[in-house]
């Protein structure tokens, strides 16, 4: 991905889930950070003279990389759309109390639960939402996907 196309895209998702960001950037890299969040994003930049980004790292503040052991601080990811979704995750589809219904697919009806109707009580990370719906059995917590719900209200 070339550089202004990744901070393009890191200024569109601050905007979107409404957080500042400071940019720092050299010649041959550049740190991306979130406020409020305790993550740092970098990545290399000008590989080749092109003017693309590589080697894209999510690091937590404060953590070092130890050269003395094999502890290397922080995560490789393959995008910036991974780092941007770990470290400002966009907003849940569907809000806390939103009225959903399971969408009429194979896995729904597999579980027999296509068609029904369901509140959701707890909007998770990741697309993933926790519901309420009549007859629902006693369980840990199932999640449900957002792709096998649509929105009634």
């Amino acid at each position: 991905m070339k550089l202004q196309a990744a901070l393009k895209k890191i200024n569109a998702r601050a905007k979107k889930v409404g957080i500042e960001v400071k940019i720092t950037q050299n010649d041959r890299r550049a740190w991306v950070h979130f406020e409020g969040s305790n993550q740092t994003i970098s990545f290399y930049t000008s590989r080749n003279g092109e003017d693309d980004i590589h080697l894209i790292k999510v690091t937590r503040d404060g953590d070092v990389s130890d050269p003395h052991t094999d502890y290397f601080a922080g995560s490789f990811v393959d995008n910036i759309t991974q780092a941007l979704n770990w470290v400002a995750p966009l907003p849940p589809k569907y809000p806390i109390g939103s009225l959903v219904r399971f969408k009429d697919n194979k896995r729904n009806t597999r579980w027999n639960i296509a068609g029904m109707l369901a509140l959701v009580t707890n909007a998770g990370g990741g697309g993933n939402y926790q519901l309420k719906y009549p007859g629902q059995p006693e369980r840990y917590g199932m999640t449900y996907s957002e792709r096998d719900l649509e929105l009634v209200s």
